[in-house]
Order: C-alpha cells, then sequence, then structure tokens
C-alpha cells in the first residue's frame, strides 16, 4: 500500500484496496490472476449460510445494526445504494477476517470488489452449468431434467464428486443434468426450498417430482429416477 495511502478517509484507490485485500489475507494475486483465499472463502461461507436467506425483517436488522442506521429505513437505504445480500454477506466476513483498521466506507468498498471476484464453480466440470436466469429455459426445454445442486466446502458434495461417474450413469436416458452452485442461485433454491447440499433434483414437465437432500449414492439415485421417471 502506498505511504500517502489514508485507510481513515476511506479514500483508497482500487490498486491500493486490492493491496490492502492481499495483505489481509482476503485476496490472492498471482500473474495478475486475482482469487479469494481458501480460508477467507471459509469464512465466506458462513456468514453466507447464515445470512442469504434470512427473512427480510432480520436481513434489514442486520444491515441496521452494521451501519447504524434506524431500522425501519434499512429497506429504503438498500435499495438506494443498490447493496446486494452477496455484498453484505462480503462485508461481515470481511470484519470478522481483516485484523487492519478501516472505515466503514472502505470495508464496504472492499466487499464490492470481492464480489467481484469470482471464485471457481464447485459445479463438476464434467456437467452443464446453469444459474437464477438460465435454469426456466433449461426446464422448459428439457421434458424430464436433473439439477445437482452442488457447494464449496463440503466434504458430502466432494463425496458425491467421486462417485460421478457412475452417478451420470444413474440418469436414464433422456433426463437432462445439470448443475448449480447452491450459494449463487438463491431464487432456484427458494422456488424448490433447496436447504442442502448435494441435492439432485428430478424435474418432469417443469415440475419437482423428487428432491434428494444430502448425499445419495448412485443407487439411491437410480431408484427415485426409476420411481419418477416410470423407468
Amino acid at each position: 500500500m502506498s505511504d500517502n495511502a489514508n485507510p481513515a478517509a476511506g479514500t483508497l484507490s482500487p490498486a491500493e484496496r486490492l493491496d490492502a485485500l492481499e495483505s489481509e489475507g482476503v485476496v490472492s494475486v498471482d500473474d495478475e490472476a486475482v482469487t479469494l483465499t481458501l480460508e477467507f472463502e471459509s469464512t465466506r461461507g458462513i456468514y453466507h449460510d447464515s445470512y442469504i436467506d434470512v427473512p427480510e425483517a432480520e436481513y434489514h436488522q442486520a444491515v441496521s445494526d452494521v451501519f447504524g442506521i434506524d431500522p425501519d429505513e434499512a429497506a429504503d437505504r438498500i435499495e438506494e445504494l443498490g447493496v446486494t445480500r452477496e455484498q453484505f454477506v462480503a462485508l461481515l466476513a470481511l470484519n470478522s477476517h481483516v485484523d487492519g483498521e478501516y472505515p466503514l466506507v472502505e470495508r464496504a468498498n472492499m466487499a464490492m470488489m470481492i464480489t467481484d471476484i469470482a471464485p471457481p464453480s464447485p459445479v463438476p466440470e464434467d456437467v452443464t452449468e446453469i444459474d437464477d436466469d438460465s435454469f426456466e429455459a433449461f426446464l422448459e426445454e428439457h421434458d424430464r431434467a436433473a439439477v445437482t445442486v452442488w457447494k464449496r466446502f463440503c466434504d458430502p458434495c466432494d463425496r458425491m464428486k467421486a462417485d460421478l461417474g457412475e452417478t451420470a450413469s444413474a440418469f436414464p436416458e433422456g433426463v437432462a443434468v445439470a448443475g448449480i452452485d447452491g450459494e449463487a442461485t438463491t431464487e432456484f433454491r427458494r422456488r424448490f426450498e433447496v436447504e442442502a447440499a448435494p441435492s439432485v433434483l428430478l424435474f418432469e414437465g417443469g415440475e419437482c417430482r423428487e428432491s434428494l437432500r444430502g448425499y445419495h449414492s448412485p443407487e439411491d439415485i437410480a431408484d427415485a429416477c426409476a420411481d419418477v421417471y416410470d423407468e
């Protein structure tokens, strides 16, 4: 960080802000590639699970507590500033993770920078990935479809990935299979009440016919597919 940077004034340049995040162990910079560190991602994941799906009233109260504003004003301020839940989660994780003294406005700027640094997707490379913008089109396009839900730092997900070849074979021919990042697809999870990762949701005609929560063996998935698709 440059000598003339003044964190107390909240006027760090983007380059100085990135330097600060690197020195605090939030990001790793390698050959001009910037990624979130595993340690910070683990911290962020804890806050994500705690706040990303809380009711609006609880979310507004948390924002009120952090920013020191009236709870009744929180909703308007969130809309006015365009603050997303992902940015708020990043701010909470940052508050917990960093040791340096940074004013709230600077930490908020850092949080926005963090949300722009996309961590690696937990969806296996061999699985077609969909998101909140594309899942409806995917379900409309395929009469029979299976959507798998994945998450980072998830031992059951890793176990399911180890069985991926057998799991892929468990889906009958004609069933389109896709995967989603469970942390980044809040609309999908809310609509289909997904509360665990991994999960396997079986669809027919756009309707979720079966939802397997947590780790399931390829044999369990094959049995569920046989029931849903009358195979």
